[in-house]
């Protein structure tokens, strides 16, 4: 075999000098017998086996780029690999027809056929999996069922979406007052009593802190709280106190749910509110009664000890000035004497003076009230309070024709409250103007301060009354006397006593503590109250206030006495278990004139009328031991001597038993004198009685 019959291509292969080294093989188209026909067959068929086998690769690597979600993507790429290395083949079969490049066509087959075993390897184990890949009818079930889920998705969603409005609408329009914040405290939402309660609208508090929404002063404590919430801890129950849209300030308890994001973390916070201003206001309410009806049973019982005191006083006073009137009357006594009896019976009624300010505390004073017109009664003392409050201190009083009703009150019990209330005035004046006070404001005038008397009507519902604090009044009209310095005021634990008998800040040896107790007990005795207002620094306002009287007539003047004080030998029945005050008594009007029969007690002053002789006045003790009182004493001796002239003698008001008495009352107020006494036993004992 010659280069010669290698054909065409011989010429081409000399010139690239790869003749030289194919000499020792013909190309494949010799064994043809290069019959043209049959060689362009074979180039042909291979040729285009070629061009399909690159194609494939190349549709195989567009699909691969655009979805990048197929699955078995490494052993496509190398299915297609292995597909280009076939095409490569049927390449170099073409070759090999004019050109022997057997040992190139042969490493190409080698690496095609490296690649197919690679391929078959891999592919074996994937199909099970690619058996198990759904069908085309399973892929189009798979689809139309994914369809219906979809559409299942998304009507839940729908719903979802509805259940959403709805619960966002039941939350908006729950009748709690309730709100959702983030961690950082911003208002998510709120519902519609959330709103009503806070007084704003939606669009005003969404977005904004909830701190905003609180007092001032519980800014650093809501902070805190929150705080402590996202730490894991914190109350779950507070109370705090909000501003309200139109700046009223509520009391509310608040309650807190936590709720936490997928790492545990907090990520809204849930609060209801209850309003609790009513309940804050009632507890506040109550504390306060409770504190008054613990103040009025402290009264009480300090009024109960003084009220007794001043009973027993009241005995031995009238057993001393009883004594010492007698004492006064001898003949025989010197100058000296006559001086140290007067002394000793000035000092008595002084004393006397002092129990009838304990009676009148302890509200068993015994009172006349009548129909008074306060510019009336001032204008009676006007001079005295002129005096009282002195020339350094300005006092100013409403004038006569000043608009007030009339008052239902004791004309003497008014004046002396009134009286001990500029007493009191002028007394925290005098000790402001020894105070070093340079905060406080002085009067431009030269005088130290000033007093100034006011009158005011009321008409008191039973709220008012509540408000007030004064439980014991009953509803009605009310007369108010106010007095109000400019003296130094009182401090809170200060006017929490001031009532108190005995209870005084000025200095040992100043005064009693006795003044605004008195004005308490006769106000609260005439069915009234007293109101206290005092500012340290500023001064004090006490005000009386006293229950309106109906007008009426002017009283008549008591009948004149007359003036002899001396009995003509008639028969006075004393009834006293106090045994010197009954002996004083007895014995002073034996001086006078009168026969006189002691009873120790009611069975004894039966006795003595039981026995037949002659009595023309029973003078009788209203509380007395044994069983029987004054009045079942009087009744007795009514029903024995109908003509008997009866008087009674008290030390404190005994309300209830004299009310039992049916006819005219006629009652001296212990401690009296034996002349006091002796007048009014005189007066009785006349034709027509004059009851003083």
């Amino acid at each position: 075999m010659t280069m010669a019959a290698a054909g065409p291509s011989s010429t081409i292969l000399s010139e690239l000098g790869i003749i030289g080294r194919l000499a020792d093989f013909t190309p494949h188209g010799f064994c043809l017998a290069w019959q043209p026909g049959l060689i362009w067959l074979h180039a042909a068929s291979d040729l285009l086996t070629a061009a399909a086998y690159y194609s494939i690769p190349a549709a195989i690597l567009v699909v691969l780029s655009r979805r990048r979600d197929v699955q078995f993507r490494p052993v496509i790429l190398l299915f297609a690999v292995f597909i280009l290395a076939c095409g490569t083949t049927h390449l170099m079969s073409v070759v090999t027809l004019w050109v022997p490049l057997y040992w190139l066509e042969g490493t190409v087959k080698a690496v095609t056929a490296a690649l197919s075993v690679v391929t078959a390897i891999l592919l074996w184990p994937l199909l099970p999996r690619l058996l198990n890949m759904p069908s085309a009818a399973e892929m189009r079930r798979l689809n139309a069922r994914l369809e219906a889920q979809v559409a299942e998705r998304d009507m839940a969603n729908v719903r979802l979406n509805e259940s959403r409005l709805m619960l966002r609408s039941l939350y908006a329009r729950t009748p709690a007052p309730l709100h959702a914040m983030d961690r950082n405290g911003t208002l998510l939402e709120v519902s519609d009593r959330w709103l009503d309660l806070f007084g704003y609208h939606r669009h005003d508090v969404i977005g904004r802190k909830m701190r905003d929404f609180y007092v001032p002063e519980l800014s650093d404590v809501v902070e805190d709280h929150l705080a402590a919430l996202r730490g894991g801890g914190g109350e779950r129950k507070t109370e705090r106190r909000i501003w309200r849209g139109d700046g009223e300030i509520r009391d509310v308890e608040a309650t807190y749910e936590i709720e936490h994001d997928s790492l545990g973390r907090l990520d809204r916070i849930l609060v209801a509110l209850t309003d609790v201003t009513g309940r804050k206001r009632a507890e506040a309410a109550l504390r306060a009664s409770e504190e008054r009806l613990r103040q009025s049973q402290k009264m009480e019982a300090v009024g109960q000890l003084t009220g007794g005191i001043a009973h027993d006083f009241n005995n031995l006073l009238t057993t001393i000035m009883g004594s010492l009137e007698m004492l006064a009357r001898q003949s025989g006594l010197d100058a000296r004497g006559q001086r140290l009896a007067r002394n000793a019976l000035e000092s008595s009624q002084r004393a006397a003076r002092l129990t009838s300010q304990l009676l009148s505390f302890s509200r068993r004073q015994r009172l006349s009230p009548a129909s008074l017109v306060p510019a009336d009664v001032l204008m009676g003392i006007r001079d005295l309070l002129q005096r009282t409050a002195g020339e350094h201190i300005a006092l100013t009083l409403p004038p006569p024709s000043a608009a007030q009703w009339p008052v239902l009150a004791d004309q003497n019990q008014l004046e002396v409250a009134l009286v001990n209330l500029v007493i009191n005035a002028r007394d925290a004046i005098a000790g402001d103007a020894k105070r070093d006070r340079p905060e406080s404001p002085r009067p431009s005038s030269p005088r130290e301060g000033s007093i100034s008397v006011r009158f005011a009507n009321y008409t008191l519902a039973a709220a008012d009354i509540a408000a007030l604090g004064q439980d014991h009044l009953a509803a009605g009209d009310f007369v108010g006397i106010s007095v109000t310095d400019t003296g130094h005021g009182m401090t809170p634990d200060v006017l929490a006593r001031a009532f108190e008998p005995f209870f005084t800040t000025k200095a040992t040896g100043a005064g009693t503590g006795l003044g605004l107790s008195q004005t308490y007990g006769f106000a609260t005795q005439s069915g009234g109250a007293v109101r206290l207002d005092s500012t340290p620094g500023l001064g004090t306002t006490v005000e009386l206030l006293l229950p309106r009287a109906e007008p009426c007539d002017v009283r008549k003047a008591p009948c004149e006495p007359r003036s002899c004080l001396n009995g003509h030998g008639e028969t006075v029945l004393v009834v006293e278990d106090d045994m010197l005050l009954r002996h004083t008594v007895a014995d002073g009007l034996r001086q006078r004139g009168y026969r006189v029969i002691e009873a120790a007690d009611g069975n004894a002053a039966l006795a003595a009328l039981d026995r037949g002789g002659h009595v023309d006045f029973l003078f009788t003790d209203v509380m007395m031991p044994g069983g029987l009182n004054g009045v079942a004493v009087a009744r007795a001796a009514r029903g024995l001597r109908a003509d008997l002239k009866i008087m009674f003698a008290t030390g404190y008001s005994d309300r209830q038993v004299l009310a039992e008495w049916p006819e005219t009352l006629d009652l001296v107020q212990k401690p009296y004198s034996l002349d006091t006494l002796a007048t009014r036993i005189a007066a009785r004992l006349q034709p027509q009685d004059a009851v003083l």
